[in-house]
């Protein structure tokens, strides 16, 4: 009987599937640093479907690893993101990679066009915050590991922390200090934290019987929170839980100008505990977002991806907080009378 040889996937059939002609098949896999990264994307897509070998292995097996990872970063004046970004380049370090750091405060279009000149030449990449939207880290995804750092969305590896637990250890704190009407002062609008503490706020304030009020639309800077001192009044709330540090100092120092005190007549809690809360007077109270910690899981994250390329998992790692109290915390204003 006569027999039928299986057909061998060509660079002919992925240059078909993928939309591209063959010549840019070829430069996909032997001078990647020609193709842009959208084009690589559907090339690499369309060979992994198809199961199209080089030379006996797998394309995505036999790459070379260039042992540098990225870091996205739009907030360099940002102590929390400067803690994360250390534990990631001591992770790198520690496993034999270098970390380049691309600094994206711009627009989408911006930051898409610098990850595309640098993702031939990374193994993977760490977004802590990205100007790009799901279907355009999706596309970076498709030709190398990504790492969401502090936010997480469903079909990516993300590293958070335990926000719940963090405004659990923050409202018990309040609370056992008489306080019931608290404020938070929001980030800004592309982050994701910043809604997620306020969902989280919402649930342990309601289960205690204690009201909760946000301000949005502030700068996460130092004149963030001096420009809500100005307009605080004790009925907005006699606790103020601030996005970050270098916020709630801000707040601290608008309070101070207009005469009043803390922890006297308004209370204040930080985020990320940062050399910040610490060089303030009074010292400020504050959760630990464990960024280093963080950084440390995201770039081991990366590097065991680039180590098991044909597994590509996609999970969600939570690092738990730390609650340190200090003096920017005390009684409510009532429990003096």
């Amino acid at each position: 009987m006569p027999t039928h040889e299986r057909h061998k996937t060509t660079i002919y059939d992925v240059a078909e599937l993928a939309g591209v002609s063959p010549s840019t098949v070829s430069r996909t896999f032997s001078s990647p640093a020609r193709v842009s990264a959208a084009t690589a994307a559907r090339v690499q897509a369309a060979a992994r479907d198809l199961g199209y070998k080089t030379s006996g292995s797998a394309y995505w097996e036999e790459a070379d690893s260039t042992y540098v990872l990225g870091f996205v970063i739009a907030q360099f004046g940002n102590p929390f993101y400067t803690d994360i970004l250390k534990g990631f380049q001591d992770a790198a370090s520690e496993n034999g990679y270098s970390v380049i750091v691309i600094n994206s405060p711009g627009s989408p279009e911006t930051e898409k066009a610098t990850l595309t000149s640098v993702i031939p030449f990374i193994d993977g990449i760490a977004f802590p915050i990205s100007q790009l939207n799901p279907a355009g880290i999706r596309e970076f995804e498709r030709a190398k590991p990504v790492v969401l750092v502090n936010r997480h969305a469903n079909g990516h590896t993300c590293v958070v922390a335990d926000i719940r637990q963090g405004l659990h250890r923050i409202c018990e704190h309040l609370q056992s200090l008489g306080h019931e009407r608290v404020v938070y002062l929001a980030g800004p609008p592309y982050s994701w934290t910043s809604p997620m503490r306020w969902r989280a706020l919402q649930y342990e304030c309601n289960k205690r019987g204690m009201h909760a009020r946000q301000m949005s639309h502030l700068d996460p800077l130092f004149e963030g929170g001096t420009s809500y001192a100005e307009e605080w009044t004790p009925a907005h709330g006699t606790a103020v839980i601030a996005f970050n540090d270098v916020m709630a100092a801000g707040f601290l120092r608008g309070i101070e100008n207009r005469g009043l005190s803390v922890p006297g007549d308004v209370s204040i809690v930080g985020f990320d505990n940062s050399h910040t809360a610490l060089i303030t007077n009074p010292q400020l109270t504050s959760l630990s977002s464990g960024g280093e910690l963080i950084g440390r899981k995201a770039a081991q994250s990366l590097i065991w991806q680039n180590n098991h390329r044909w597994v590509r998992e996609r999970k969600s790692l939570v690092v738990p907080v730390e609650f340190a109290i200090r003096a920017s915390t005390g009684p409510a204003p009532m429990r003096h009378m």
